[in-house]
């Protein structure tokens, strides 16, 4: 009896002691030993809201590493790729053609006049073009009719909502060629589409035609082979195959004209 006695002291008293320093204010680090204390029970709801955080970081930069890693492997499939967006797809789609003949991608232009974010965001055109060209690339020119809107802020609703539509699919966004000092379209989008798909055209000189405003169609092919150039470099999350045309000829490929919406 009396080593039963002794066998429960042995077991009751470090588990007494664990117990009392958890709930006291004492500090009893032994030499070269470092200490934590511990709350007994269930984890603090802050705490795990911190881990919860942590996870969902360390999978966004797994998922960053990962898109990282695939972008250093040139894709040089062929592609079905729609290009869509405003009247900039009109100047950029000629030169664009010659880039997709000649890389073997089938292409598919859907010129909107006159489009914006919104329009594209609250119609069906969008989510009808998908099914029937069903791309496994996808290229966007909007927002050259919202540079100087004062909301901006309230596009980034139908922007996601154009991505939402695109899905997986991997994608590129040209930005406005802007011919001055926009009101934060272009700064907008780069911020959700993220820098590796967005290219930013702010930066080119471009000879403008009668309206001052569209580039003339020698100074959007220009554009276009920058924009080719930067599509099959690793600074994009999907880079594909765009070598530059070596004939002059024009290729015609399925391109649809949408008018602009009435008031």
């Amino acid at each position: 009896m009396k080593s039963y006695l002794k066998l429960i002291a042995i077991l009751f008293l470090p588990l007494a002691f664990v117990v009392y320093y958890a709930y006291s204010p004492i500090q009893l680090p032994p030499p070269g030993w470092k200490l934590s204390k511990l709350t007994l029970g269930a984890r603090s709801k802050g705490q795990g809201a911190r881990e919860k955080g942590q996870g969902a970081r360390e999978k966004e930069q797994e998922a960053r590493g990962k898109e990282q890693e695939a972008s250093l492997v040139p894709d040089t499939a062929s592609h079905r790729i729609l290009f869509f967006g405003d009247s900039m797809v009109e100047g950029l789609l000629r030169r664009m053609n010659g880039y997709a003949f000649a890389n073997g991608h089938q292409v598919t232009n859907v010129v909107w006049y006159g489009s914006t974010t919104e329009l594209w965001a609250q119609t069906d055109t969008l989510h009808y073009f998908m099914e029937k060209v069903k791309p496994t690339f996808v290229m966007i020119s909007i927002g050259s009719n919202e540079q100087f809107i004062k909301d901006v802020a309230s596009r980034e609703t139908s922007i996601r909502h154009i991505l939402k539509e695109i899905g997986k699919t991997p994608f590129v966004w040209i930005g406005v060629p802007a011919w001055r000092t926009d009101t934060g379209i272009n700064d907008l989008t780069e911020q959700i589409v993220g820098k590796r798909r967005y290219f930013d055209s702010r930066g080119l000189t471009l000879q403008r035609g009668s309206d001052r405003r569209h580039p003339t169609f020698s100074a959007a092919s220009l554009w276009m082979d920058s924009i080719a150039r930067w599509m099959a470099s690793p600074a994009t999350v999907h880079p594909i195959r765009m070598d530059k045309p070596t004939d002059k000829k024009r290729h015609a490929f399925k391109t649809y004209a949408l008018q602009p919406v009435n008031p």
